[in-house]
Order: C-alpha cells, then sequence, then structure tokens
C-alpha cells in the first residue's frame, strides 16, 4: 500500500511505467496497484485504458470481488455507464447465497449500488427486493434517505405497517433528520415536530450556516478550484468556508481499500480491545476494525499506538475516556473505516488530511476567506481539525455541532458559516 504513497511526487508516465513493472512481477496484488494504476490513467483521460487494466486484474484475480467492485464503479461513477456497471454488480451479488454482515465483504457495498440503480430506474419490485436485503443486515450505511426511498417502495406496494415501522426505525436513528420526519407526517399519519430544539435555537441566531452543494469530490481534484466554483458565488466578506475533512483527504489522495491493507498481528490485537459493540444501522467505534488500526499504526507509528493502548487501559481503569487518542494522535482520531464515507469511497479507510492546518492557509491564501476543515458527526460533535489564524476554533465548533454538512448522501462538504464575530 504505502509504495503508492511513495511514487505519488513522481511524474504520471513514471507512475504509470513503475506499477505496470510492479503488476508484471506481481500480477496478484489485489486491488491496490490495479485501481492505482487505472486512475492514472483517468487522470490522462485515457478511459479505455483505465478500463483494461481493471479488466487485466480480474482476468488475473478472478476470485477477487473488491477488484471486480472497482471495475463496476468505474462504470459508474467516472464513465457514467449505469448499464454496464448494473451488469458487473449483479455479478459479484450473485457470488453471495447468504447475507453478510461484515464490513469487510462486499456485500453492502453492492446493494447499495443495486438499490440506488434499481430505484432511478422506477423497477419497484426489484428495488424493493434490493432494499429488503439490504436493510435487513442493519448496515449503518443505510441513509435517512435510504429509509424514506425504501419505506415509499412498500407504500407502492400496499405494505402500510412495515413501512411505518421502517420509518420508526429510521427516525430512531437518525433523530434530526428532518425530511423523515415530514415523510412520516405526510405519508404515514404521525405528528412529529420536525423542528428540534438546536434548529430552533438557530433559527433566531444572527448565525447562517450554507451547505454548498457540489459535484462528488474525488481522488487528485483541485479542492481550491471546485471551492472556488461552487462555495465562493455565496460568499461574503467576513464569512469563514468550512470543509469536510474526509472530503479533504480524499481529494488529496488519502484513501485506502481494505483490500490493499496488509494488516499485522500487533493491529489485530489492538483492535480487539477497541470497543467491539456495533450498533444496528450505526455501526462500532472505526479502530475495532483491524483495517482501520493498522492505518493508524502507520500514521501514527508502532510506539505510540502501543503507547497509546497501554495508558488508556490505565486511564480506563481511573474512569478517564480518551486517553488513547490524546497519546496517539490526531491522525488516529481521524481515521474513518468503511462504510463511513459516501460511495465509490465506501470500502476505503481514509486518514485525515495531511496537514489540515496547512491545507487551511494555503486555501485561504487563494481563496481571501478564512478557513476550517472540520470532522463533525451528528452525535453533536464538531472538532476543528485545522484552521486559519482569525478563526475561533471553540466558537466554531459548537455553531457546527449540528453538522450542517450532513455525513450522508447530502452532497454539501463545504459549509459557509456566516455572522461569527
Amino acid at each position: 500500500m504505502r509504495y503508492i504513497d511513495r511514487i505519488k511526487t513522481f511524474d504520471i508516465d513514471d507512475r504509470i511505467r513503475i506499477l505496470k513493472s510492479y503488476l508484471t512481477e506481481n500480477p496478484r496484488d489485489g486491488i491496490g496497484a490495479y485501481r492505482y494504476l487505472s486512475h492514472l490513467y483517468v487522470l490522462k483521460n485515457d478511459y479505455k485504458e483505465a478500463e483494461e487494466i481493471l479488466k487485466n486484474g480480474i482476468e488475473k484475480n478472478p476470485e477477487n470481488l473488491w477488484l471486480q467492485l472497482e471495475l463496476g464503479d468505474f462504470y459508474f461513477f467516472t464513465v457514467q455507464d449505469v448499464k454496464r456497471a448494473e451488469e458487473v454488480y449483479k455479478g459479484i451479488f450473485s457470488h453471495f447465497k447468504e447475507p453478510q454482515k461484515s464490513t469487510l465483504s462486499p456485500y453492502r457495498y453492492v446493494l447499495k449500488r443495486l438499490t440506488t440503480i434499481a430505484y432511478n430506474n422506477g423497477n419497484v419490485d426489484e428495488a424493493t427486493e434490493f432494499y429488503r436485503l439490504f436493510y435487513e443486515i442493519e448496515p449503518s450505511d443505510f441513509y435517512a434517505s435510504d429509509f424514506i426511498k425504501y419505506a415509499s417502495l412498500l407504500l407502492k406496494n400496499g405494505n402500510f405497517e412495515l413501512a411505518k415501522k421502517v420509518v420508526e426505525v429510521g427516525i430512531k436513528t437518525h433523530p434530526k433528520n428532518r425530511e423523515l420526519k415530514e415523510f412520516a407526517n405526510q405519508y404515514l399519519g404521525f405528528n412529529y415536530d420536525v423542528y428540534n430544539n438546536s434548529q430552533k435555537s438557530t433559527q433566531k441566531s444572527t448565525i447562517e450556516k450554507i451547505p454548498v452543494k457540489t459535484p462528488l469530490i474525488k481522488e487528485d481534484d483541485n479542492l481550491i478550484e471546485i471551492i472556488k466554483q461552487y462555495a465562493l458565488p455565496y460568499a461574503r466578506n467576513g464569512d469563514i468556508i468550512t470543509i469536510s475533512s474526509c472530503v479533504a483527504a480524499i481529494a488529496e489522495g488519502r484513501i485506502y481499500p481494505v483490500d490493499s491493507i496488509k494488516v499485522s498481528k500487533l493491529a489485530r490485537f489492538i483492535s480487539r480491545f477497541v470497543n467491539q459493540e456495533s450498533i444496528p444501522f450505526g455501526g462500532a467505534a472505526p479502530l475495532a476494525n483491524p483495517y482501520a488500526m493498522q492505518i493508524a499504526i502507520e500514521e501514527a507509528g508502532a510506539l505510540r499506538i502501543v503507547m497509546g493502548f497501554l495508558l488508556g487501559a490505565i486511564g480506563k481503569v481511573f474512569g478517564l475516556n480518551g486517553v488513547f487518542y490524546k497519546v496517539a494522535g490526531e491522525q488516529s482520531a481521524l481515521i474513518d473505516d468503511p462504510p463511513a464515507a459516501i460511495p465509490p469511497y465506501d470500502y476505503y479507510i481514509i486518514p485525515g488530511p495531511i496537514d489540515s492546518n496547512k491545507l487551511a492557509k494555503r486555501i485561504r491564501d487563494v481563496i481571501g476567506f478564512e478557513v476550517a476543515i472540520v470532522d463533525a458527526n451528528e452525535l453533536g460533535r464538531a472538532w476543528v481539525v485545522g484552521k486559519t489564524e482569525n478563526v475561533n476554533k471553540e466558537k466554531l465548533e459548537k455553531i457546527l455541532s449540528d453538522n450542517p454538512a450532513g455525513n450522508e448522501d447530502e452532497g454539501t462538504p463545504i459549509v459557509i458559516v456566516r455572522g461569527v464575530i
């Protein structure tokens, strides 16, 4: 995996030459080198060769479903050939004789895509069946929009009671989601208050939070140009431009597909001591995943992780939480494991940006606005991991605690914050 990181500063043609030579000697390397080599050809706008690289990898590794998933995603997300993508996804799905709950199985990721395609195509029966299978494994990547779509399909099939149950579960797992409550009120006879207390208080505030819709931000995209094109037309003097740390990391190419990660014995051992409890439709702690722990070891160093583990264990005896992350460092706390990111990056481990403060200042120097890199979630937690000098970290974290950018398919990784003194 890290051999790819080491060559990323090279010229594209040199990277291609090195990877081709590597794959000649290591044809069963897995997803890592094939995926990145294909990506390099995409950067050169040579989509035919990018496709052939993935097909060649599948031919050399016919049992590797992750490579097949990469090919399907190439068709779906890169060249937008939905029909060919669907064929690949259904081919992968046919390998599964029973449901797979593990986040380290391609099962849920294929279902995520098949539900989307069938729903968008208006194929009610097929979409309902795919959603049923997806819903039954209680996945953390079953978005609020998925609950609405599944319930709407059930209503079309006349299954009112199951639709009601699905929406009730959705509201329980997404208690702050306004669209779910509005759907429940309109179609299922509920009487939810669609404004929670934090939303009410925000309405009375002089502070505005403006989520900015962008296209899917991909590996090696120019984040500054995206901000200039999609956010600056709405920005005013004094605004703060905030950017999702996960999306910033993706743009930097800080993405590691699970199949490319070689998990050490140390990562497997320490990850067993992280809280393994998996909440239905909510997942577990990222570092409970040995693949995510391996990335933490490579980011922070084995010594810091071991020290964090030992001191964290002592801290728990005395009722102290968070000691592990204080010792292991910021990057260990920023790591997202599958399926935290949106497709096509949902089966990748994604650490934070390389240097969030430096990134924020580089963006500020170009766009002329104060900038913050933010990690936020639906649990009322926002963490400013990088910022320019004039941003008040504590104040901004409080303002963004309701996570206006969202963590699902909102497509708003940039939020303009206005009215902060």
